[in-house]
Parts: structure tokens; sequence; C-alpha cells
């Protein structure tokens, strides 16, 4: 009886294998491809650009059965550095965004594949037109493409416009530098014991994931510029003086911004703005959206930098990220077409209308137009005109990593050791210099 149980046994496995042998089995080029790309996003993550992404990379797994998308998310201020040791190392993902500030160190590096081969060679002249925009030329060498860029980010003062109202503040009404210090004190709240509890104006100026100092749309707005002609920084100029004397003033001389903010990430920011215990600060027009789901559409808005009395608006650090890929990779094409959908016409309405994010095509810009003229979107509209108007993108001729730092630590040096501003943006400029080797 044993042994004819092993028989059957050996039988009924002899028939699987020989059953999995007859299977037709399907050819290598029907393979599920993997595509890898580093963001700073999460596909199954609940803010307003995440949701948009998980929907973009649904559409597009629906329309190629064939291709599965991988979002490994990447800390946003650590992935750009991490691409080009994984692209000397010759493991870097299919598609990476990487951060403005680092471009011009990833075009150089040769990690970005060119995207005119991969499918922008075969646009229409109308679509490549339709991209036309300071992004699209900051991207562009000679005759190559090395990226597109997604989440256009325009960095200036978003607000609480219920605590503005309540004041008596309209927004447009901030027209000079004065204009925001003395909105700044009006919106500055103290208790009976005289300690704040809601100031006026705040930044955040940890060196850990840190946004560009306010004191560069002041520095701009008198026509200086960041960094000269070589490269090397341009910190402490009389402009450059003044406009972190401004910046520090607000907090040693007015007292309405906090001294604690010398150590607050952008993070801890937001979280302060959340709980009502500053009323503007210096923020993205990309996470306007999400500071609007926790505290209501109406409540929220962004706005220009002032001017300084000759010029309507300073210049505003137009932020973002180009999205390339990667030039040694496997599956170039493929990684390409979900490139081209990605930051598409269609996929573009999903980054405006679920994102909350300015669009980049002008065809999009006149398709969401009812969407942007609703209540609570017309921060869209104050992004798009900063971008085309009153906007300035980071240098990418030579690298300029590590200014945002620069800076923070030397408001810090001025904030909490009492040096002098000069001293503290020389010292600023020294260290960026040597870091970058200038």
């Amino acid at each position: 009886m044993m042994k004819r149980r092993q028989l059957l046994n050996t039988l009924a496995a002899f028939g699987c294998v020989l059953a999995s042998a007859l299977i037709p089995q399907a050819p290598a080029s029907a393979q599920t491809k993997t595509i890898r790309m580093w963001t700073f996003l999460s596909a199954t993550g609940t803010s307003p650009r995440e949701v948009a992404l998980a929907q973009i990379i649904k559409n597009y797994e629906a329309a190629n059965p064939g291709t599965k998308i991988v979002v490994e998310t990447q800390v946003w201020d650590q992935m750009t550095p991490k691409f080009l040791a994984a692209h000397r190392a010759g493991n870097a993902p299919d598609i990476s965004w990487v951060v403005t500030d680092f471009l011009g160190d990833a075009i150089g590096s040769g990690s970005l594949a060119d995207l005119n081969e991969l499918f922008i060679g075969k646009w229409p002249a109308e679509q490549v037109k339709d991209h036309a925009s300071a992004y699209w030329n900051l991207t562009k060498k000679g005759d190559k493409q090395y990226a597109m860029f997604a989440s256009p980010n325009y960095i200036s003062i978003v607000y609480r416009a219920d605590l503005l109202k309540a004041a008596g503040i309209d927004p447009a009404s901030i027209k000079t530098w004065d204009d925001l210090r003395i909105a700044a004190e009006k919106l500055t709240v103290k208790n009976a014991a005289g300690q704040v509890t809601r100031y006026g104006f705040a930044q955040g100026f940890s060196e850990q994931q840190a946004d560009p100092h306010m004191m560069i749309p002041y520095l701009l707005g008198e026509g200086e510029q960041l960094f000269k002609a070589d490269g090397k920084a341009n910190f402490a100029s009389p402009a450059g003086v003044a406009a972190m004397t401004f910046a520090t003033d607000l907090i040693k001389k007015y007292n309405v911004s906090p001294a604690q903010s010398a150590t607050w990430t952008v993070d801890d920011l937001f979280e302060q703005f959340s709980s009502d215990r500053v009323a503007m600060i210096q923020g993205p027009s990309v996470r306007v959206s999400t500071l609007q789901a926790k505290l209501g559409k109406e409540n929220v808005g962004l706005m220009l930098w002032p001017g300084n009395g000759k010029t309507a608006h300073s210049p505003a650090v137009m932020a973002g990220w180009a999205v390339g890929v990667w030039s040694k990779g496997t599956q170039k094409a493929e990684a390409g077409k979900f490139v081209d959908y990605m930051l598409g016409a269609e996929a573009e309405k999903i980054w405006v209308t679920v994102g909350g994010q300015s669009p980049l095509m002008a065809s999009t810009a006149k398709a969401v137009a009812s969407f942007v003229d609703q209540p609570g979107n017309g921060y869209i509209r104050v992004a798009a005109e900063g971008a085309s108007k009153y906007g300035w993108l980071t240098p990418i001729e030579f690298n300029v990593g590590g200014y945002r730092q620069a800076l923070n630590k030397a408001t810090q040096r001025i904030i909490v050791e009492g040096v002098p501003v000069k001293a503290a943006l020389e010292e600023a400029e020294t260290r960026f210099n040597r870091q970058n080797n200038r």
C-alpha cells in the first residue's frame, strides 16, 4: 500500500511538471517592466501632490499594462547628491527628480540622458512651443534637453487671510519692505504678561531642509546678484548687508519674528503657521494647498514679495524639480515614455487640479482657468504671475549647492551669537567659496 501511494505521488508530481512545461510561457517582451523613480513624494501619501502622483501613475499603468512604476521616496535635500553618487556607482534609478541647486552638476556629470533622443524629438513644433518657459530653457544645453520640470515652485509670502482680515490688513497694501514690517507688527499678539503668543512673520533658518533666505528677494530687488560672474558668493555686498539686517531686525529689533526660528526647519515653520502662532511666513506655492487642507481654503493665501518703492515687487526664488532619465539605465526608452506622460498635457491638469501646483504649459493654463478662478485657488494665479514677471532661477553655470545653508548659518550667528551682519555674511562667503572650490 505504501509503495502504491509513493508511486501515485511520484506520478502526480511528474504530471505537474509536465503540465507546467506544456503551458505556453509569455515571451520576454511581455514580462512586466519595472521603472524605478526617485522623488521626494510618496505614491501612497496624502498630500495633494502625492495624491496627484498616485493618480498619474495609476492612469499610466492602466494604459501600459506591461509597465510598473515603482516610487522610491527620498529625503528631498539629499536626493540629488545621492543620485549623482549612484550614477558614479552604476546603480542609479531609471528616473530621478533633480533639485535646481544641483542641476548644473547633474548635467555636467553626464548622468542625464538627452530627452530629445528619447521622445521630445518626435513632438510637433506646437508641443515644443507649448512648453516654452524659463524652466524649459534651464534644462537645455546646446541642442540637448536633459530634463523637464515638475512641481514648479514660487517662494514668497504665505499668509493667514483670516488673521490679516481681523487685523484690517489688505495683502495688496503691502507694497514695500517697511509695509511688511508694519503689517507684521500689527499681526504680532502678546498676552497680559507681555509674552508673544503670535508672531507677525517668520522664516525657518535651520541648515536642514533649508528654503532660500528672505534676504535674496530683498537683494535682487536692489539690482544686486547673489553670485558674482565667476560663481563666487556676493552675500556681503551693501545690498546683501541691508537685506540681512532687515531680516534679522525683525527678530532682534522689532520682535515680530521669533528667535526660535534660528533652528526651525521648513516643517517646523508650517506647524507654527497651522497652529496660529505665526500669521505670515516665507513659504512655497506648492505647499499652499496642503496648508489650506488644514486651515480652510479661504484662510490661506499667497502674495508676492514687496518692492523697494521703485519697483512693484522684488524677484522671488523659483524652485522646482528637473525630472530626468538616467543616462546609463537599461530602460531609457520606457523611462522616457513615462516622463513624457507624467509631465505632459493630460497629467499636468492633474498636477494643477489635484496637486494644487501652477501649470507650466500655456495650454494647461487655459484649460484650468475656471478652476483657478474658484475661491481659494487664487494663489495659483499669483504664483504664475510671479514666475512670469518677478522670478529668479538659481544659475546652473556653476555649482551653487550649499548657498541656502551658508546664509542660514550666517543668520544663526547673528541671532544667537550676536555676530555683526557684515562679518557673518563674509564668513558665509568664505564658507561657500571654499566648499565649492572657488
